[in-house]
């Protein structure tokens, strides 16, 4: 019974690594955050109204998609950053498009 609970928890303890984002990844989510806390319409939200998530991704860039979501005020937006060798190159605002 001892060794099977011990393998159950060695197999949780890799499962939960093997999802973590490595540092790239993490400096691209926080890069784009950081830029939406920024601008002026989200400036004034709380950190939870901002939801970074990574997306298409090759050696040197990153797409990481991101969403608005707060109530008081009413604030909805969604888009995505590009991040080029580590750098934000762009960032496109989805509901902003005509």
């Amino acid at each position: 019974m001892k060794a099977l609970l011990t393998a159950a928890i060695l197999a949780i303890g890799f499962a939960s690594s093997a999802h973590a984002f490595d540092r790239q990844t993490t400096d691209a989510l926080q890069m784009c955050h950081d830029y939406l806390w920024e601008v002026p319409a989200y400036a004034e939200l709380p950190n939870a109204a901002i939801s970074v998530f990574p997306g298409i991704f090759d050696d040197q860039s990153i797409v990481v998609f991101w969403n608005v979501y707060w109530d008081e005020p009413t604030t909805r937006a969604a888009g995505n950053c590009t991040i080029i060798d580590g750098a934000l190159e762009g960032v496109e605002d989805y509901l902003a498009q005509e």
